[in-house]
């Protein structure tokens, strides 16, 4: 490695880290924003916190590594212009692509890791972040005794105090009402005063209840009571009563991981791929159940079949031929395993053990149930099945085989009963309410069918998106990169003033494309694959021109390369004015 590379070097990676820590920083404030009402009052542990911090900083490093190798580069090759190090550069016969080069470099080699980090490790973290969040929406906040109002925080009880004094501690004339018998309020104690603390880690509450009454209904020996029975109710006086509750339903309970593991934002390219095969399956089926649907229901009209579209079969039987494919590779590898397993043994010892053992194979024939002639039957009335009902079943079957239905006979019969629509009013109102009552089968049948295709349709471009937006996401720091630094060779400033406030527009214009693609997708306005890399599409040739401008040395923010323009404009305007004065 030359000096000049470890001079890039040294001057990209410091400011890199810098603007990578900051920008995870600030994005991860960001995004726990949405969240923050559901860490509120609910003792969350400091390691918990930790815990879920640092796996959405895992989540939020695809889009900060962009945004810092923009802001790193446009400092470092800003600086190196500001203090005419890359004009000494430049004089020695270096070109601009050979300084960009180390830098470069650095930045494919990021990009690659970007997309492993995005494949393998965001995937994880995703899971383990939003099934930890899930937790600690579903945990209780903590033990909040107001004045005047019931608390029901602790199951099987409610509470209610009418004074809290300041120490937190102490409290004046307190009602519990115990439901742990499921009985209704039964159970109710009043007190004067109480004292309540924690113990054992705050995993119980102790309350130290003064000067009340304790009622409940008295218990009896049978289980059953009398219509006239009164029920009695006990009342006992304490001066001190010890009460002791279980905190266990406000701990953070671990939610099983397998629950969240469908969603797109936990798998990775090979996961989304199966996912999106068998999503487009299902949507296939589903288009081919409808056609069936809308067939069976007008068999008068279409003759109980409808032909699907040409592309629809053919893209039905693709997918089926490729499911069949899979199966018989999977059924080859089994085989290919039991063979490796059951090789016989060459010995001859073994062999002759093998051929007299085959000669004591026996195989087993299925039994075939002889069939039985319904004349014997009713000869023989010893069969074990009454000859009444043989009798029945054989002339209710020469009773169908005698009926003959022609074409001819069947359209004079629908005819028939066409004419006596007209004929009979109430033949008219059965017919017309059972045609009625079919149609709405035929709209809820059709609605749900559609509302499903349209989910099926949402979540196949939601992974479609997610699956190519791990590749353009990577390859954002290339782009990033290519805007950054031609830039900063032509502003020539470093430091976190001009060249921040530059990557901070480029990169809301990433951003925004990026969330419009994404909801443009969903919506199927575009394509899933032209949606992940819209961003990179708009951006990669800003970037070009970037550099093409910054190998000629232009001036692109000073005044006099503008007024160089507009002058230009203006000669121009004026020269064709005069010509067309002169024709």
């Amino acid at each position: 490695m030359k000096k000049l590379d470890k001079l890039i070097l040294k001057s990209f990676i410091g400011p890199f880290i810098i603007t990578f820590l900051v920008a995870v920083f600030i994005l991860l404030l960001v995004y726990m924003m949405k969240y923050f009402d559901d860490f509120i009052g609910k003792n969350i542990g400091i390691a918990t916190l930790g815990e879920l911090m640092g796996y959405f900083s895992i989540n939020q490093m695809p889009m900060a590594l962009p945004l810092a190798v923009l802001i790193s580069s446009l400092m470092t090759y800003g600086k190196l212009g500001e203090h005419f190090e890359l004009t000494a550069i430049k004089g020695s016969g270096i070109s601009l692509l050979r300084i960009i080069l180390p830098a470069f470099v650095f930045c494919v080699s990021l990009a690659i890791g970007a997309f492993v980090l995005n494949d393998q490790v965001v995937p994880k973290a995703n899971l383990r972040a939003f099934s930890l969040l899930y937790d600690i929406k579903q945990t209780k906040p903590a033990l909040d005794l107001r004045e005047g109002q019931f608390y029901n925080g602790i199951p099987k009880y409610s509470i209610k105090i009418d004074k809290k004094y300041p120490d937190g501690i102490s409290i004046k004339n307190i009602i519990i009402y115990d439901h742990t018998d499921g009985n209704g309020n039964k159970k109710v104690i009043i007190a004067d005063s109480c004292r309540m603390y924690s113990f054992m880690g705050d995993r119980y509450l102790k309350m130290d209840l003064f000067n009340g009454n304790y009622y409940f209904e008295e218990e009896k020996k049978s289980k059953r009571r009398k219509k006239d029975e009164v029920v009695q109710f006990v009342r006992t006086k304490f001066a001190n009563m010890d009460l002791v509750f279980s905190l266990a339903s406000f701990d953070l309970n671990d939610t099983d991981e397998s629950l969240f593991a469908d969603n797109r934002y936990m798998k990775g390219i090979q996961e989304l791929t199966e996912s999106i095969d068998s999503m487009d399956h299902s949507m296939i089926n589903s288009k081919f159940k409808i056609f069936g649907t809308v067939a069976g229901s007008y068999k008068f009209h279409l003759g109980g079949y409808l032909e699907p579209p040409g592309e629809l079969t053919n893209r039905k039987e693709f997918l089926d031929s490729l499911k069949e494919l899979k199966k018989l590779m999977k059924a080859d590898s089994v085989l290919e395993i039991l063979d490796d397993d059951l090789i016989p043994d060459t010995n001859d010892n073994q062999v002759a053990k093998n051929e007299k053992n085959s000669d004591s194979i026996k195989v087993y024939k299925p039994k075939i149930r002889k069939n039985i002639d319904v004349s014997e039957q009713l000869n023989d009335g010893t069969k074990g099945i009454s000859n009444k009902s043989l009798v029945r079943k054989k002339e209710k079957k020469q009773k169908y085989d005698s009926l003959i239905i022609t074409n001819d006979s069947l359209v004079a019969i629908v005819k028939y009963k066409m004419d006596s629509i007209y004929q009979k009013v109430s033949v008219k109102e059965q017919i017309l309410s059972r045609a009625v009552g079919n149609a709405r089968n035929i709209k809820s049948s059709l609605n749900s069918s559609v509302l499903r295709m349209k989910g099926l349709s949402v979540s196949y471009d939601s992974h479609v998106v997610e699956k190519y937006k791990k590749f353009a996401q990577a390859f954002s720091c290339i782009v990033m990169f290519l805007i950054g630094a031609p830039l900063g060779a032509i502003i020539k400033r470093g430091g976190l003033g001009f060249p921040v406030i530059i990557s901070i527009f480029f990169f809301i214009i990433f951003y925004v494309l990026t969330s419009v693609g994404d909801k443009w997708a969903k919506s199927g306005v575009v394509d899933g694959f032209y949606a992940a890399w819209m961003a990179n599409f708009v951006l990669f040739p800003i970037g070009v021109f970037f550099l093409k401008q910054a190998r000629k040395d232009a001036k692109l923010f000073d005044a006099d390369f503008y007024s160089v323009w507009i002058e230009n404009a203006k000669n121009w305007w004026q020269s064709r004015m005069k010509k067309k004065q002169t024709t």
